[in-house]
């Protein structure tokens, strides 16, 4: 049987085809140039930054043409207008073996020119061990730093430090500094962070009056324009730092990464902290990653700016998350099923994927066990940690194992056993995951509220509000009708899980494959629990899934690593779109 999930990865959409009529109208209407633009087009969607003519093309994205070899491929494009080399005057640029949109070439070759600008200048001398001790040193003498780990390796700990040692130096009383992450969540994350480092006694109070209190989104922090791609601070505007620090770099998409480093002055330092391991970005480009392959290369430039923290604080070595996040990681599959068949351990369960419609049964005793207490919680604190315990990750956003699915499957259950109300209305006790940023509200894609009456309501109203902690660490509340986009929270996709920490996690996985699932992907799922972890899965998908690395088509890797050839000329307007 065709597997759909693979055919409606692989097949072109509307918007391909629309963007391929438009290219061939320009520069040619050939059948080649079409269906490269295409192409072209479907790669970008699969969050890649190019195309590489040397990969092969899936079937069902053919049509039946037949694709020449790379170098016939090249030189056939290289006739049309719509086609250039990087100096040329084209919409898409053609590189070695890669097609880019020219928007993605001038971020690719921005951000890569700013690395090396800064990395050129760091002092850390090579071979560093990668302990704490040694990445604070290392970090110390660079003005480019990537400090790289797992959950619980000590990343965040090992920059605070970091930024005390700065502090300490000669004139670093006068050090701007400033946190930042891509998303709210991960924001106010960094934020507690530095409240608690404010309420440890055993730090100077002179520290403390120079260490900074807030962290922010990196939109916010270089000013976003709204209805607009540009932000007030960029190369002719440039941020007023001295030191920057970017938590959860993993997520940062290449637009986003290019952008923040354009706003940078060339003396200011950058730091660096993520899991190469995990998830990349929902949007195109996988930066931290390619940064860390680059770095790893023979006399890269970058070889003395990647520090790994391999030790775990979190987790023991025979903790049975520590060991099957590590068998996924390295692709081990025959030691990831051993340990999930074991039965001995109390931070680890598994099960077989049920079939769709056995999944409501599957759910409801583990629903009820675990999002039972927050809805007994009238006070918006406490509802919010208690239904931050726990969450149901899918893999897949859509068909019966995915988050929209199973999210209707346990609003069901919930309000079967009378635990809620209708939920075809807004009502009391039900999580919202906001899906987008709304800069007014002080809500960014990813925070998470409970709508609830105000227990301080003494008319008895019953008035609902969206209830949220702020990155100010205060409790929040907004009207109904005052909430920007937003869906259910029950479970949610692992992709949207990233920069979360839970107690308890149920990993599902669906029961059949599909290109998403990836070792990436079920690494970043186990990774969300800090206690206990239950993986839904089948042998076959299992197998599929962690043998299947993600790669997405860059030439950020080459721009960085010694092999790579020349950039091309430094983009001289200096406007990133």
């Amino acid at each position: 049987m065709k597997n759909e999930a693979v055919a409606e990865e692989t097949e072109l959409t509307d918007i391909d085809r629309h963007f391929a009529k438009f290219i061939s109208q320009f520069g040619g209407e050939s059948n080649l140039i079409g269906k490269t633009a295409a192409l072209l087009s479907r790669s970008i969607r699969e969050r890649n930054i190019c195309l590489d003519l040397g990969e092969p093309v899936p079937a069902a994205a053919t049509d039946e043409l037949e694709f020449p070899k790379a170098d016939e491929w090249r030189t056939q494009l290289e006739k049309s207008r719509a086609f250039g080399g990087p100096d040329a005057n084209t919409p898409i640029v053609i590189s070695r073996d890669r097609l880019y949109l020219r928007r993605y070439w001038d971020y690719e070759q921005s951000l890569a020119q700013a690395i090396l600008r800064k990395a050129k200048r760091n002092q850390a001398r090579q071979n560093v061990s990668n302990t704490q001790e040694e990445a604070i040193e290392a970090a110390l003498q660079n003005q480019f730093t990537i400090i790289a780990g797992g959950p619980g390796t000590g990343k965040t700990t090992t920059v605070l430090e970091i930024l005390q040692r700065l502090l300490e130096q000669p004139d670093g009383d006068r050090l701007r500094i400033r946190l930042a992450a891509p998303t709210g969540k991960a924001a106010a994350r960094l934020q507690e962070l530095l409240r608690k480092v404010h309420e440890d006694p055993k730090v100077d109070g002179k520290i403390k009056e120079r260490l900074p209190r807030n962290a922010s989104t990196i939109h916010r922090l270089l000013g976003f324009k709204p209805d607009s791609v540009f932000f007030w601070h960029d190369r002719r505007n440039p941020l007023p730092l001295d030191v920057l620090v970017v938590d959860e770099a993993s997520m940062v998409a290449l637009p986003l990464m290019a952008k923040a480093f354009e706003a940078l002055s060339e003396n200011a330092r950058v730091i660096l902290l993520g899991d190469r391991d995990q998830l990349a970005s929902v949007e195109p480009g996988a930066v931290l990653a390619d940064m860390a392959d680059a770095a790893s290369a023979q006399d890269s430039p970058l070889q003395n700016a990647l520090l790994v923290l391999s030790k775990n604080y979190r987790f023991g070595n025979e903790n049975a998350i520590y060991r099957l996040s590590i068998a996924v990681r390295a692709g081990n599959t025959d030691e990831a099923l051993q340990i999930l068949h074991e039965s001995s351990f109390q931070e680890l369960g598994s099960a077989a994927t049920p079939s769709p419609l056995q999944i409501g049964a599957r759910l409801e005793e583990i629903v009820l066990d675990q999002y039972k207490p927050y809805l007994s919680e009238k006070e918006p604190v406490k509802a919010l940690a208690v239904f931050q315990r726990f969450r149901v990750l899918c893999a897949l956003r859509e068909g019966p194992f995915g988050a929209n699915q199973v999210n209707a499957v346990i609003e069901d259950i919930l309000h079967k056993r009378g635990l809620i109300t209708d939920p075809s209305h807004l009502y009391a006790g039900q999580p919202i995951l906001v899906t987008r940023n709304d800069y007014q509200a002080g809500l960014f894609n990813g925070d998470v509220g409970i709508v609830l009456p105000d227990p301080a309501d003494t008319a008895g109203t019953s008035q609902l509000w969206g209830w949220f902690i702020g990155q100010d660490n205060e409790l929040r509340r907004l009207s109904p009708g005052r909430l920007p986009q937003y869906e259910l929270a029950y479970a949610m996709t692992v992709h949207k899980s990233q920069g979360s920490e839970f107690d308890r996690v149920l990993l599902i996985l669906p029961d059949r494959d599909s290109p998403v699932l990836t070792r990436e992907l079920v690494y970043t799922g186990l990774t969300r629990a800090s206690k206990r972890v239950d993986v839904w899965f089948n042998e076959e998908v299992l197998r599929a899934s962690v043998g299947r690395k993600a790669v997405r088509a860059s030439g950020l890797r080459d721009a960085l690593a010694p092999t790579a050839s020349p950039l091309s000329r430094p983009l001289e307007q200096g406007l990133l779109l």
